[in-house]
């Protein structure tokens, strides 16, 4: 089996190191666990080290889990590439998922599915006998210390409650003011976000599991990083209003295990003036869609197909137009990859000529072009846990293996951030280069917590005895 994804740990050896290289150049390994970024980086490059993974893929089963995380604009070029795999290179593909999105009925139709697509035939009479939650949708916005007395009130009701947020900075604050509420100190209060690095992230998960499976009261604020492939059970969840399919994965973390016979309720609530939400676009246009499906239907069962559908065919039309994976230029990927009417243009521009030729794809373009997840965010180590020693260690390392291990263990103490926080800690001084030739930069100890990871500003020691 063969583990191709970047968190894997580094060879002990030269000679496994390139056992690795050649396995994960070539896919000829009987399993391959991989990811869905690198899955369309490679079925999208136009470099033959890429490419060549292809031809392996022919007469596979492929199974893609939480498939709803499709980005949209990879929709039609997906949507293609499985239906080649499937009906001219012979292989099975799977869509696994808890809120399967419509993507046989995008603009395009362009996905080939079989006459009976369902593992399940009667799959509506399994939705009501494994149904574990209800949806308690309200419209009504609230402010975060409102929100946050709901998300303590039904803690107490329910012994313990997991809350899930939009916003990393909404994480904080929530935290901070349920602490506040908390004065008997009854419960355990756990953060989680993607301002804390991996490392920090699993201990809190940890933790959180190890409470439940006590029993003890706990309450736990998290960013949307907890709804899915995390295994975690709440009696209770609240989360403010996002996109339909968000939510109903935060409700699969509510009476997952069917603890309680009864339906347990999950809550979601619209939260006012939401700044920073405007740069979340997928949540941002969820939440609105997700919205105008309650209003419309304000005693549905949010949880049926039905209902799922309706938010799709909305979400869907909304951004029909970004599914084709425009680049810069204008220019979309799934043109360029089919007949290609510019480049055909720029040909005849070029030499007063019609290009005549039946094949004109851009591979070489769109291998530069195309990214699954835009270069947006700059990586830092933080000091948390074993970093310092790590961080340690690698400057005393002298071979290049040996830095390579050290490295692949420092990526679980890295935290991503947008440019605008990148610049600002830079502009602090709070940022600074550890190794310009591995290109690895450090933020400073001042600006992590032990709580809830990077904060904006830097704790300045008390200076008063």
């Amino acid at each position: 089996m063969l583990e191709h994804y970047s968190s894997v740990a580094a060879p002990e050896t030269e000679e496994e190191n390139e056992k690795r290289r050649l396995a994960t150049a070539r896919w000829d390994n009987p399993i391959i666990v991989t990811t869905m970024v690198q899955f369309l980086e490679t079925v999208m490059s136009a470099r033959a080290s890429d490419l060549r993974k292809f031809h392996n893929m022919q007469d596979s089963v492929i199974i893609f889990d939480e498939i709803q995380s499709l980005p949209v604009n990879c929709v039609h070029l997906f949507n293609e590439t499985v239906s080649f795999l499937s009906k001219i290179l012979n292989s099975t593909i799977l869509l696994c998922t808890a809120t399967q999105p419509i993507i046989d009925k995008t603009p395009r139709k362009n996905i080939l599915l079989s006459e009976n697509p369902d593992l399940i035939e009667d799959y509506k009479k399994y939705e009501k006998l494994l149904k574990r939650t209800n949806i308690v949708a309200c419209n009504e916005e609230k402010t975060l210390d409102e929100f946050s007395r709901i998300v303590f009130e039904r803690a107490v009701e329910n012994g313990n409650c997991l809350c899930i947020v939009n916003l990393k900075s909404q994480a904080r604050e929530i935290y901070r003011t349920i602490k506040t509420l908390d004065t008997g100190k009854e419960f355990e209060i756990v953060h989680l976000s993607k301002a804390m690095c991996g490392e920090h992230k699993r201990v809190e998960l940890k933790k959180a599991k190890q409470l439940l499976k006590g029993n003890k009261k706990v309450i736990c604020v998290s960013t949307q990083l907890i709804e899915a492939g995390v295994d975690i059970s709440f009696a209770c969840v609240v989360r403010t209003m996002a996109g339909l399919d968000s939510i109903l994965q935060a409700a699969g973390r509510c009476n997952r295990n069917g603890e309680s016979a009864v339906l347990k309720n999950v809550y979601t609530y619209p939260i006012k003036d939401e700044i920073g939400l405007e740069k979340l676009n997928d949540i941002k246009i969820g939440k609105d869609i997700t919205q105008r499906v309650v209003r419309d239907n304000p005693d549905a069962d949010y949880l049926s197909e039905d209902i799922l559908n309706e938010f799709y065919y909305y979400y869907f039309y909304e951004r029909s137009g970004e599914m084709d994976y425009t680049t810069k230029g204008g220019v979309s990927v799934y043109d360029m990859l089919s007949n290609n009417d510019k480049g055909r243009g720029n040909f005849e521009n070029r030499t007063g000529q019609a290009y005549n030729h039946y094949l004109a794809q851009a591979f070489a373009t769109v291998g530069g072009r195309f990214s699954v997840i835009p270069n947006l965010t700059k990586t830092v180590v933080v000091y948390y846990g074993e970093s310092e020693k790590l961080l340690d260690a690698f400057k005393a390392a002298e071979k290049i293996d040996e830095k390579i291990k050290l490295l692949h263990k420092l990526q679980g103490y890295t935290v991503s951030l947008f440019d605008y926080e990148y610049k600002k800690f830079m502009g602090e001084r709070a940022i600074s280069l550890f190794d310009e030739d591995f290109g690895i930069y450090v933020l400073d100890k001042s600006y992590y917590s032990g709580e809830y990871g990077v904060k904006k500003d830097a704790e300045m020691p008390n200076l008063i005895a």
